[in-house]
């Protein structure tokens, strides 16, 4: 199992650039303090189109927490967490904590999709199946991720992992719009809702 710290934000208008620099340095104190991977991303189509935000991965929780706290005291961190207050370039979302329940999400993927139910934890067990089942239907990885530290703790979060935009547009044309995954999707939805559908991208 893996912990994930991630952060999105609206930027504001004009400001996206300078948006953008600030993130990069908070990834590069992350990076010195733990993070084992890291993903800066662009919400491309869906859910909070636009937006952008990056993600961190970690082995275990203890050494999410004491990343972060590390860098919570570097003077870098301090000055942008201090521009967050004072000069804001963007509403920020975050940060939240996720695990996976299955398979570990790769956030250095140049392409993810993100479809987020709405669920009772009860039915976890059988949301993962599900997942396990989608994933076994091609080559391309499929991750199952759940909020640790959320403001909406009653959801579930599938990944879909992809090199380009054209794969992910391969693989809904031959696995998405197929009659399995079909009957998939209508067994998701009898254990929760779907509420949110989303493509980001590596930057």
């Amino acid at each position: 199992m893996s912990a994930y710290i991630i952060l999105r934000a609206t930027p504001h208008p004009r400001r996206i650039n300078e948006l953008e620099t600030r993130m990069r340095t908070i990834m590069g104190v992350m990076a010195q303090k733990g993070a084992t991977k890291s993903r800066l991303f662009r919400n491309l189509m869906g859910a909070n189109a636009g937006d952008i935000g990056m993600g961190f991965e970690f082995e275990n929780f203890q050494k999410a927490m004491s990343a972060f706290h590390e860098a919570r005291q570097d003077p870098i961190f301090m000055e942008v967490n201090k521009k967050r207050w004072d000069d804001p370039a963007g509403n920020i979302y975050g940060p939240v904590v996720m695990r996976d329940v299955y398979e570990q999400m790769d956030v250095t993927a140049p392409v993810m999709v993100g479809r987020t139910y709405r669920m009772s934890r009860k039915n976890l067990p059988e949301a993962i199946d599900i997942i396990k089942e989608i994933d076994d239907m091609s080559d391309h990885k499929v991750s199952g991720i759940v909020p640790v530290m959320h403001s909406e703790m009653d959801t579930v979060y599938a990944m879909y992992h992809f090199d380009s935009l054209s794969s992910a547009g391969k693989y809904i044309d031959e696995v998405g719009m197929s009659a399995k995954f079909q009957e998939l999707v209508v067994k998701a939805n009898e254990l929760g809702t779907l509420v949110r559908s989303s493509m980001h991208i590596k930057i």
